[in-house]
């Protein structure tokens, strides 16, 4: 499994993510072994990526001066070999999101994406999104087998059953709680926590992400049982508590997956 090799290594994972996350995504990765950086600016991509384990691109606060960064960083990853997870952040709230996302794609390797049903969406269909809000009458699998087949890239869409698609296999991790969605940040340090599972990967296997996946929900099941943890609040700090102390056990014993 990874979760002990992640702390054995504690891989550098370059994360170019939402302003309002960044420090939650920081801690995060720090309780479950990584170790983040923040860096953002092109002309350090290079020298960075030359000894990350993996890059995140998140556009939660996409802007026009950070497109070229990182696009440049994803540039480097490629070079490097080291794996990209896009967040695509509200993507189809938005022309500029939907585009910067889709020539990414197109011009990159993209290791792994990352989001809800509805951005997902976005990204093969002319349709809209109410901010990062995702539906509930998609069909997740359908969806994440169309992204796959068209993008190439390991699909991870999360909901209330989180779908995980790779080398046209599909496994559904039915951990996790509601509070989750009532953290700002839940989902985006779930971007940067698969990274840390698919670091020095750049084709993570089936098994890597559903190791992600599972050891994030699991510990975020966890949390809610501890003292005032259905308040979000606590639920946040007891979720980093709870990355910190989870183990492979825990994980083996606790997650609730199918491979359909």
């Amino acid at each position: 499994m990874r979760l002990n090799e992640i702390r054995k290594d504690n891989p550098l994972i370059i994360c170019m993510t939402n302003d309002v996350v960044k420090n939650f995504t920081a801690n995060g990765l720090l309780a479950l072994g990584a170790s983040p950086a923040m860096a953002e600016a092109k002309e350090e991509m290079d020298a960075f990526l030359s000894v990350a384990g993996a890059l995140l691109i998140n556009i939660g606060s996409l802007h026009p001066s950070r497109v070229e960064d990182m696009r440049e960083a994803v540039k480097y990853a490629n070079k490097h070999q080291v794996p990209v997870v896009l967040d695509p952040v509200a993507s189809g709230a938005s022309s500029f999101r939907k585009e910067f996302c889709l020539n990414l794609l197109n011009d990159f390797d993209i290791s792994v994406i990352r989001g809800n049903a509805s951005e997902l969406l976005a990204l093969l269909e002319e349709t809209t999104m109410k901010g990062t809000d995702s539906r509930t009458d998609l069909n997740n699998v359908e969806i994440a087998k169309r992204a796959h087949e068209i993008f190439g890239s390991a699909i991870v869409i999360t909901g209330e059953v989180d779908t995980i698609v790779q080398d046209n296999r599909v496994a559904l991790v039915k951990n996790g709680t509601s509070l989750l969605t009532k953290v700002t940040g839940g989902g985006c340090l779930l971007g940067a926590v698969v990274a840390s599972f698919v670091y020095n990967k750049v084709k993570p296997t089936l098994e890597d992400l559903t190791e992600a996946l599972a050891a994030y929900t699991v510990a975020s099941e966890f949390a809610c049982k501890l003292p005032n943890g259905t308040l979000p609040g606590h639920f946040a700090v007891h979720l980093i508590d709870q990355l910190y102390e989870i183990t492979e056990d825990d994980i083996v014993a606790n997650q609730r997956v199918e491979e359909v």
